[in-house]
């Protein structure tokens, strides 16, 4: 039988991108790059968000693109912030079908695997953001606030590395635990950015190990959710800004039982009792978690 350690290590592991996964990716956002470029000016496009900042968890869902439009375009920025989503919606309609092109609140998503119940090695979904390039950052639309907003990934992507580095490279696994954890209990933490922000705040040197770590943020979250999360960029709206009072108390409840149930399984795993705590770690972390 495994160890506890043996398996947080197995678990990191699983969460690793394969190279189908990879090639896939690959493939699936040039596809998309190309379909915007052959519609809009496109000055340049970059990848962003989780999957950029190596925190995307399986299966790989939300791939972000960032496209910053050209001169031809900046007509867009005295319109309703709706309007080049609802174009760039229109053009990747065109491409992949009404039914696989959804509005978001700051992008349009496509999705290629809508229906699908095998999700390995594949790309569920790409999201494309349409942007304008300031001096100093980027400006997006954002549909429910009726407005464009600063933001720039760019920074978010420096700031990953540097907590990365300074946590010996154990951070971004740590990340994307919590990010499987949280999709494995239907998202209760939402966006999943928001538990990057959290644990940019809350996940502190000296690492211990990936379990204790791992409940150490379940319990420091408790009273985290509570707080607002600003953009680590300093320009956009919180990113805890879609977490309702409704919303926090139901993450509390659902965080509340997990650090239950983790500190039940750090006490097996002292008494020697390897089996049992490998099976509440499954319980927890979800179906990726193994037990040999």
């Amino acid at each position: 039988m495994i160890t506890v350690e043996e398996a947080f290590e197995k678990f990191r592991q699983r969460l690793e991108l394969s190279q189908t996964e990879s090639d896939n990716a690959k493939k699936r956002h040039m596809e998309v790059r190309e379909c915007i470029r052959a519609s809009f000016d496109i000055d340049r496009d970059f990848l962003t968000g989780s999957y950029a900042r190596h925190t995307k968890t399986k299966p790989l869902k939300d791939v972000d693109i960032f496209f910053v439009l050209g001169e031809k375009e900046k007509h867009w920025r005295d319109k309703p912030p709706h309007e080049v989503l609802d174009a760039f919606e229109a053009c990747l309609a065109k491409k992949y079908g009404k039914s696989a092109v959804d509005p978001g609140r700051r992008c349009v998503t496509v999705e290629f695997e809508k229906n699908t119940k095998d999700e390995e090695g594949k790309v569920l979904s790409i999201d494309t953001v349409p942007a304008f390039e300031l001096q100093d950052c980027y400006e997006i639309p954002d549909r429910d606030l009726g407005k464009w907003i600063k933001s720039d990934p760019e920074i978010h992507a420096e700031q990953s590395t540097a907590k990365n580095k300074e946590l010996g490279g154990k951070w971004v696994p740590l990340v994307k635990m919590i990010k499987r954890w949280n999709r494995s209990t239907d998202k209760p933490i939402k966006p999943g950015f928001l538990i990057e922000v959290m644990a940019q705040g809350l996940v502190d040197a000296p690492f211990t190990t990936y379990p204790s770590e791992v409940r150490r943020f379940f319990a420091a979250a408790l009273d985290g959710l509570s707080q607002d999360w600003p953009d680590p960029a300093g320009y956009g709206p919180p990113v805890s800004d879609q977490m309702s009072p409704e919303l926090i108390k139901k993450a509390v409840e659902i965080l509340r039982n997990a650090e239950k149930k983790a500190a039940l399984a750090v006490h097996f795993e002292k008494q020697g009792k390897q089996g049992e705590a490998l099976a509440i770690w499954r319980e927890i972390m979800g179906r990726y978690f193994p037990t040999s």
